[in-house]
């Protein structure tokens, strides 16, 4: 099970911690397509639909909500059928980010993220679902991201009319892992349900400059005909610049331990074998992270300066969510990819001075 996926829906679920206005229970439904984004994967493509409901929490009197429009947060339930034997159905969590994009008089255009787990029912099987070979485990992460319409009701309701994306896989940890990618429309009644006093807010001392060291694990799984699990280590040194109190830039240098590089080589050589030279990369990398509340949202591209073999692309990508506990210790989420294709989930544990 991807593990690691958890601590990024936990993570994005202690948003609902903090000071609270306007409350909402949302439901949406999501007619869609699971779209077929490789050629092996053609026979899994079917119509679909999806619900969810979710608690929504208004933040736009919070001190960090001040700095985006009309933004709200959520956790609720999701549930998908697939539309086919093969791939099932998918049962879950998800908590949920959205604030505005194009607010004007007469426009009302929001962005909402979301992120959670999702136990699906039907997964690859050797001898007894041999056709699916997109999903390998039957917990996954689940993503979401859409573009949508608002519209204010009476008695403090709303609607929201507009188009979304929702992804399914588990990272790399377990083979096979193409994924499921399902585009849908998106239909949400939002019924208010009441208001909360705000919470007095504690804003910590903003410095221009940051520095953050972090320790990763991850895992991954590779060769599908006979899966082999690897374990990664490393450490990220970071220098955050604070362009203001929700947003900064982010630039520094990962080391990270990957014995996958010489296995892709000769898979019959023993791991305990294998040099430090022979499983270590470096890699600069630098990106955006946005902040709300005590929770960062980061995107990084990354180069490799190092690495042992030509495995992996130049080009390395990362998202994900930090989540900091204390002025100084957080915890970290992040994916790691390579156009489009996932290397591994990090989880990591930092420090910051």
């Amino acid at each position: 099970m991807n593990r690691a996926v958890l601590i990024i829906s936990c993570l994005m679920l202690l948003f609902a911690s903090e000071a609270q206005n306007q409350k909402y229970l949302s439901v949406t439904t999501t007619p869609g397509f699971l779209l077929a984004h490789r050629a092996d994967i053609k026979n899994l493509a079917a119509h679909n639909w999806g619900v969810d409901v979710s608690y929504e929490l208004d933040r736009t009197n919070t001190g960090w909500g001040s700095h985006y429009r009309k933004p709200t947060i959520g956790f609720g339930a999701l549930y998908y059928n697939f539309g086919n034997a093969i791939t099932g159905h998918a049962f879950g969590g998800m908590s949920h980010m959205k604030f505005g994009i194009l607010l004007t008089e007469k426009v009302d255009v929001r962005f909402r993220m979301g992120a959670g787990l999702s136990y699906l029912t039907e997964k690859f099987d050797p001898y007894e679902n041999r056709r699916n070979q997109a999903i390998g485990s039957n917990l996954n992460g689940a993503m979401q991201f859409g573009l949508l319409g608002h519209f204010d009701l009476p008695k403090k309701d709303y609607l929201e009319l507009g188009l979304s994306i929702t992804h399914y896989s588990n990272a790399a940890f377990r083979v096979p892992n193409l994924g499921y990618n399902i585009p849908s429309l998106t239909v949400r009644y939002g019924l208010g349900v009441g208001e909360e006093e705000p919470m007095e807010e504690r804003d910590d001392e903003l410095s221009k400059w940051v520095y953050r060291g972090t320790l990763i694990y991850g895992r991954k799984q590779r060769n599908f005909a006979a899966p082999q699990d690897f374990y990664n280590f490393g450490i990220q040194v970071r220098a955050l610049y604070n362009l203001s109190e929700v947003r900064a830039l982010r630039m520094g240098i990962d080391y990270t331990a990957d014995k996958t590089y010489k296995y892709s080589e000769d898979p019959f050589y023993p791991l305990d074998s294998i040099t430090f030279l022979q499983k270590s990369e470096v890699a600069i990398a630098g990106g955006f992270q946005w902040s709300f509340g005590k929770v960062d949202v980061i995107a990084e591209l990354g180069a490799y300066i190092y690495k042992p073999a030509v495995l992996k692309n130049a080009l390395s990508q990362r998202m994900g969510l930090v989540y900091r506990v204390t002025p100084h210790l957080s915890a970290q989420g992040t994916l790691r990819f390579h156009r489009g294709v996932a290397d591994f989930f990090e989880m990591g544990l930092g420090y910051t001075l």
